[in-house]
């Protein structure tokens, strides 16, 4: 039931072409069968990658908000030498991320035009995908189906010198019409669920020589274009900070402006970072964020600062404490090893420093117990142990990020008396981590074929837990020691 309520969410969320409200969602939810209550429409909401923004309570998709706007770049030396072009990054935010760039479709005066598969330099791959951060452009690039004899795993993320991608064929424009390097693909998503996409290839103005003239209207409109959004991305970090992903970032900035920005002769966020002074790619934590260049991006700021504040009942909250994929990942480990004792089990899932009171025991005690009961009718030891190796180093990065959470938490500092970028990673070790869990309770057998990959990144993972620990613990236990009162 709950899978079926979930494809109808998605469906909807995915498609959806105009504004709408939180009535409008559930009472659509409705009629398709599944009744919703107005907390479960506004959760759906708040969680689904699909919405984008909320104003005076209506709610945009992102298909909605880019399908039938412009956007563009510039054709590269190696696209041109291939006779194609690759989407990359350079697709962002106007496309769904979660679909593999290989599977779009695009069109050109109505007809399809034939994807293409090219050779191009390791660096040149990285520039076309940089816009993932570097921690996730390594993983975009191997993800393409003309990478699926390559294994990241054995080479520990390195990517070899020629990579293959997946991209869109030129051939009939370079040959025909003469386009070339420098010279510019307009485009313009047609159905942003199934990823098609309008492309007008646009020769640009040269001299006798060869070169672009700079001079036209159409180059000054994309010099102002650049003004703009660096405008709008100013405005989005001092209201909204770093935001989940670059993503978010640009999607918030072009819905600012978004006929100024999604304008014919529009320009691309790369070109405009290659030239700006004021915004580049910073780090952020063990991720890469938009941000001031030369500049550490903070972890508190005027955008959250009223969230951070510390409300010592919500380290009570056990409901939220322990997500039923988490429980579920520590029952099966515990079958898996064949333990008997779930008050044993229990001490295992809480930091250390996490004191219950007899109810709450009880509490967990039957939720452990009802879930146990579960899990037992159908588990299998053979088919579990494949994945049990890699479930149980997760587990192991989980319970030293949870105790480190929960000891920063409930320090009496302040969460800017903490070293702000040590802050960042420990959030962001907590979201990934989390992740990881949820993929394998999931779908136990992507994570099998994923081992080498995953288990590659729990390592990395562990060495950041590492290098941040001593720092935030430092400030945790000079917390401790000002307390104390001599009497």
């Amino acid at each position: 039931m709950q899978f079926s309520e979930d494809l109808a969410v998605d469906d909807f969320l995915r498609s959806r072409k105009t504004p709408f409200t939180l009535k409008d969602f559930t009472r659509e939810m409705s009629r398709k069968g599944f009744s919703l209550t107005q907390r479960e429409g506004e959760d759906y909401l708040a969680d689904s990658p699909y919405v984008s923004w909320i104003e005076d309570g209506k709610f945009i998709t992102r298909a909605a908000a880019f399908t039938g706007r412009f956007f563009s770049f510039t054709l590269t030396a190696e696209e041109f030498k291939n006779k194609m072009f690759v989407p990359g990054s350079r697709f962002m935010p106007f496309v769904d991320e979660m679909q593999n760039p290989a599977s779009w479709t695009y069109i050109y005066d109505g007809k399809l035009v034939p994807h293409k598969v090219g050779e191009f330099r390791k660096e040149t791959a990285l520039d076309l995908n940089v816009l993932y951060g570097e921690e996730y452009e390594v993983q975009y690039i191997a993800a393409d189906p003309a990478m699926s004899e390559y294994d990241l795993a054995d080479t520990e993320f390195e990517l070899p010198a020629m990579v293959k991608i997946t991209g869109c064929d030129l051939s009939q424009f370079i040959d025909g019409d003469g386009l070339r390097a420098g010279d510019r693909i307009v485009c313009r998503v047609l159905d942003w669920d199934k990823g098609e996409i309008e492309i007008f290839p646009q020769r640009r103005t040269r001299d006798k020589d060869g070169g672009i003239v700079q001079i036209g209207d159409a180059e000054q409109e994309r010099l102002a274009w650049g003004e703009a959004l660096e405008k709008s991305l100013i405005e989005v970090f001092e209201r909204e900070g770093p935001c989940a992903t670059i993503e978010e970032q640009l999607a918030f900035a072009f819905y600012e402006r978004i006929d100024e920005l999604c304008a014919f002769n529009c320009d691309s966020v790369e070109n405009y970072l290659a030239r700006s002074k004021k915004i580049g790619l910073e780090l952020f934590g063990v991720e890469t964020r938009l941000w001031y260049k030369g500049q550490d991006v903070p972890a508190v700021g005027k955008w959250n600062k009223n969230d951070m504040k510390k409300d010592p009942g919500d380290l009570r909250n056990l409901k939220f404490k322990i997500p039923e994929y988490i429980l579920d990942n520590f029952l099966r480990d515990f079958k898996c090893k064949k333990q008997t004792d779930l008050a044993v089990l229990l001490q295992t899932m809480f930091p250390e420093n996490f004191a219950l009171t007899p109810d709450e025991k009880r509490y967990v005690l039957l939720r452990i117990a009802g879930r146990h009961a579960i899990i037992s009718k159908d588990y299998n030891y053979f088919a579990d142990y494949p994945v049990a190796e890699i479930r149980g180093e997760a587990l192991k990065l989980y319970q030293q990020v949870c105790s480190l959470v929960y000891d920063v938490e409930s320090s009496s500092a302040n969460f800017d008396k903490f070293p702000q970028n040590e802050l960042v990673v420990l959030s962001q070790l907590f979201g990934h981590i989390n992740r990881i869990l949820e993929s394998i309770d999931s779908n136990p057998d992507a994570a099998i074929e994923d081992k080498g990959t995953l288990s590659l990144s729990l390592e990395g993972m562990s060495y950041n837990f590492e290098d941040i620990e001593g720092a935030l613990r430092s400030v945790i236990e000079s917390e401790k020691r000002n307390s104390i009162t001599i009497v």
